[in-house]
Order: structure tokens, then sequence, then C-alpha cells
């Protein structure tokens, strides 16, 4: 796996877990809890989120750049502007 696979994952996880931990702490505050623990709670549904993000996105993740690259191999290299067109 290359390094724009495992950063790419990583930051992915990391904004959905984010946005897991946001609506955990909405749902909490507004069903009556208390702070602290909207809090936990949003803490806990975040590491979930984000272990779990980075085991399934990684699959994923790999497979779309594998097909980018892949795609962007079977193009024709681009001719500068300033050489002739034979």
């Amino acid at each position: 796996m290359n390094v724009g696979t495992e950063e790419l994952t990583r930051a992915t996880s990391a904004y959905l877990a984010c946005l897991v931990f946001v609506v955990a702490f909405l749902v909490t505050t507004i069903a009556g809890g208390g702070g602290f623990t909207a809090t936990i709670r949003g803490g806990i549904a975040a590491a979930i989120a984000f272990l779990l993000g980075r085991a399934l996105l990684r699959p994923a993740l790999s497979v779309v750049l594998d097909a980018m690259a892949r795609d962007q191999a079977k193009k024709p290299p681009k001719k500068k502007s300033g050489e002739a067109n034979p």
C-alpha cells in the first residue's frame, strides 16, 4: 500500500469520526443528556467510527486510486506547447 492511500484513508477516517462525534453529541444533548454524557458518548462513537473507517475505507480507496492510476497510464502523454506536431 502506498503512502498516498494511507494518508487519504487517515484523513477520510478523521473527517468521518468528526461527523459522527457531532451527530452523537447533538442527539444526546437534544435527548436531554448532560454535557459530560454527551461528550463521552460522542467520543466513544467517534473512536469506533475512526477505527472502522480505517479498516473499511483502506481497500475501497486503494481500488479507486489504482483504477485512476491505470486510466492515467493509458492516456497518451501531453505535448508541451513548444513542440511541433509531426
